[in-house]
């Protein structure tokens, strides 16, 4: 992890013109040989359909399928991984899940309906999405809480079909994704995974049908196919490698629970990325020395050594300014560790999730706080926002006029048909003010 020492922080051009921007410029990475991977299987699934999707999975995961009904989780086994799950386990998740429940139904919107001056009614209603699937990783990434964070806002949002799809390993899928599924209610689960999955889901076969909406995690193939599909079907984002950015001051912020934080990121993947702000050198390097201590009790080592190359300390001499930094990283995660918390955050512009204070560790957010943990990754919360209840909801304008109102908009309205040509659409308005 390389330390820069940035000693002019005054505005936003003081970064753009530092060392730090130029770290943080994406590398373009070759995504040519996924693509031409992903489209062949897209092709294979809307091709071959029920086949296609026995083929890709004795190929890639490892199974046995011989007809598509063995890619259906059984009741049978959902209920056996119930059973067998560790108790403390089964509460922890169904604690997540009233959190995240809770949370959720705070956030859903109220229809919309008023008269406005001149008689016109106007207004907004909001539907729920039909039918959704739920993506949920099952290789060396296999996360129970990424079907709650991804469900739950769904089920609040009134989503009445949701399906999961998730590969199996010697085709079983890890018993505390079918308790989180359990959980939430959803009987339909596929051991589904990788690209094929997103085709199925997007396309359907003759057997299983194909949805409104695609969410969920999962690596640089399925990533891509949800980019390929999208305009097909609705997805939630397209998700890159995690990361997360603290700003720590070091008079309040302590360095191993700060090195700590960093590492819960970097274990995920060899692309994660973990950046520290920070105001004080020396404080700097404890960060780092205690990164190389904790590492070493961690089980995901390897994994770890690879992020740190991603991953940077910028030591700057206000901590004040240090959002000038985070807006430029726009990170998925954000963690504010100062004496005054509240100042920074008023600046903050760009970040997926905020946590706040020492005692609120991304981890935290991840699990159990409430909002869901599928956010923007690699600089597109500039844009974009967390999965939330909106993401299933979709809102339809309601507009009605009765005569009076009509007469007194429908001149201008007139008038801009005739401005842009549409004859149509000015006859629509005219022949409803003919006396005959």
């Amino acid at each position: 992890m390389k330390i820069f020492q940035i000693s002019k922080i005054n505005n936003q051009e003081d970064i753009y013109q530092s060392e730090i921007n130029l770290f943080l410029q994406k590398q373009n990475q070759d995504s040519q040989p996924i693509i031409e991977s992903v489209q062949k299987i897209i092709t294979q699934v809307r091709d071959n359909g029920d086949q296609a999707i026995i083929d890709l999975c004795n190929k890639f995961d490892q199974t046995n399928f011989s007809k598509i009904s063995e890619t259906l989780v059984k009741k049978e086994e959902i209920e056996q991984a119930s059973i067998n799950l560790d108790k403390d386990l089964k509460q922890a998740l169904e604690t997540s899940y009233q959190r995240i429940f809770n949370y959720h139904q705070k956030q859903m919107p109220k229809d919309l309906l008023y008269q406005d001056q001149v008689g016109v009614t106007l207004g907004n209603k909001w539907q729920a999405i039909e039918s959704v699937a739920i993506y949920a990783p099952g290789g060396s990434a296999s996360y129970p809480s990424s079907v709650l964070m991804s469900a739950i806002p769904a089920i609040v949002a009134g989503v009445k079909n949701l399906t999961l799809f998730s590969p199996s390993k010697n085709g079983k899928i890890n018993p505390a994704i079918l308790y989180a599924a359990q959980i939430c209610k959803i009987d339909k689960i596929y051991k589904i995974g990788g690209a094929q999955a997103i085709a199925t889901a997007a396309y359907g076969t003759k057997s299983i049908k194909k949805v409104d909406k695609i969410v969920g995690p999962g690596n640089a193939y399925v990533a891509m196919a949800k980019k390929i599909v999208y305009g097909d079907v609705g997805i939630d984002m397209i998700a890159g490698p995690t990361d997360l950015t603290i700003i720590a001051d070091s008079k309040i912020a302590k360095a191993n629970w700060v090195a700590a934080d960093a590492l819960s990121q970097l274990e995920h993947g060899p692309d994660s990325k973990a950046f520290i702000i920070t105001n004080d050198t020396k404080f700097a390097q404890e960060i780092i020395e205690q990164i190389e201590i904790l590492s070493k009790k961690l089980s995901r080592q390897q994994i770890i050594q690879s992020s740190l190359k991603n991953s940077a300390i910028f030591v700057i001499d206000d901590i004040e300014k240090a959002y000038l930094i985070s807006n430029l990283i726009a990170p998925e995660h954000l963690q504010i560790i100062s004496d005054n918390n509240d100042n920074l955050l008023k600046n903050i512009k760009n970040a997926g999730a905020i946590f706040l204070g020492n005692f609120t560790p991304e981890a935290i957010g991840d699990y159990i706080a409430g909002p869901s943990h599928t956010l923007p990754t690699e600089g597109t919360a500039r844009f974009a926002s967390g999965l939330s209840v909106f993401d299933f909801l979709k809102r339809m304008s309601i507009i009605s006029c009765d005569q009076k109102s009509f007469i007194k908009v429908s001149s201008s309205a007139t008038s801009i048909a005739d401005c842009e040509g549409l004859d149509g659409h000015k006859l629509s308005l005219l022949i409803r003010n003919d006396k005959n």
